[in-house]
């Protein structure tokens, strides 16, 4: 079993640690947090045996091996290095961090001290995503052409609130944009037979709010195979989430492409061990068939499961194939990009 603790008692912490629960490789031992009473209140909740009320306690603690990161994003850089230094293995949510120097520089720390990094896109886990991408290759749409990806939500304006403070990295690029960049790429990788592609054009738009992020913007990607992609994505605007890939001989339409089959999603506390897990489903047009098929794909655990359980089938190869490095940093590149034609620069990429 690998031992993890938790960094960050928020609640996609407790998503994180609610789904661990059902792993049969995992389980947590420890969560840290730096407000006062936080971390005990989590590990009141879940059954946790140890809580720290700072971070660097828990980096001492020798019976945890690998570290969710679940603090803001402005954060990741200096307590990733940090859990590198003291040869921690490292789960850390999306976005690595604030831009591709930064994640450069965090991938270094874990090369030098030798340790498993992932960035924690947990779509990539799940075996719908794994499903699409085999689609995709096999060519049963043909010669993909087009993608449209969306993730978006309305929220009301507040400077004070995480979504909307710069110095918080709030915006919508940062904080869902790059779930639609990630999964163009992988999309356009999967056609040409590769784990990924990185763009080699991007135009993007958008409309920055009050306090200087970007409230909700687009942008068009072409690819060296002639694939042309659109991602949207905004934190002020509601949307349809989806996916949707065109090929010359058909299409393939996936409603729900970053949360599927995850109960522990909207739960804050401790789900019943005998929690169902609804099966997942794409739909596939081809057509030379005229109607369209539903593909559904059984799931036996929680979309975070399967992001632990793959932390710790690759613990041995310090990367994992669901985000590896090279990845991760060719879709914080494309973040930069997208940021840099819409004039979003944070205080601190200013200040450097």
């Amino acid at each position: 079993m690998l031992n993890w603790g938790i960094m960050g008692a928020g609640g996609i912490a407790r998503v994180f640690t609610n789904a661990v629960r059902f792993s049969k490789t995992s389980r947590v031992v420890a969560v840290a947090s730096q407000t006062a009473g936080k971390a005990e209140a989590f590990a009141s909740d879940f059954g946790i045996e140890e809580a720290y009320s700072s971070y660097e306690a828990m980096l001492a603690d020798s019976a945890v091996e690998a570290v969710y990161v679940g603090n803001i994003h402005p954060q990741h850089k200096e307590w990733v290095i940090k859990l590198a230094e003291a040869g921690k293995h490292i789960l850390v949510e999306k976005p690595i961090g604030m831009n591709s120097a930064e994640a450069e520089a965090m991938i270094d720390a874990a090369r030098r001290h030798d340790v498993f990094l992932m960035e924690a896109f947990m779509y990539r886990c799940a075996p719908q995503t794994q499903r699409l991408a085999e689609l995709v290759h096999s060519g049963v749409i043909g010669q993909v052409r087009m993608i449209r990806s969306v993730f978006s939500f309305q929220s009301s304006f507040d400077p004070t609130r995480r979504t909307f403070s710069p110095e918080m990295g709030g915006g919508g690029i940062l904080d869902v944009g790059c779930y639609p960049a990630s999964m163009s790429r992988l999309i356009a990788g999967a056609a040409a037979g590769k784990a990924f592609l990185d763009p080699i054009e991007v135009k993007g738009c958008g409309v920055l709010g009050p306090s200087g992020v970007d409230h909700y913007t687009a942008a068009t990607l072409k690819f060296e195979n002639d694939i042309i992609a659109e991602v949207i994505t905004g934190v002020t605007l509601r949307m349809p989430t989806e996916t949707t890939i065109y090929g010359d001989a058909g299409m393939i339409s996936v409603p729900n492409p970053w949360l599927p089959s995850s109960p522990c999603r909207s739960a804050r506390q401790p789900l019943p061990l005998d929690t169902h897990f609804p099966s997942t489903s794409m739909t596939l047009h081809i057509y030379a068939k005229g109607q369209p098929e539903e593909i559904v794909i059984e799931t036996d655990r929680d979309l975070f499961t399967y992001e632990a359980d793959m932390v710790a089938a690759h613990i041995a190869d310090r990367q994992a194939p669901a985000m590896s490095w090279d990845d991760t940093l060719g879709n914080m590149r494309l973040l930069d990009r997208w940021r840099q034609e819409i004039g979003l620069v944070y205080p601190g990429e200013r200040s450097a």
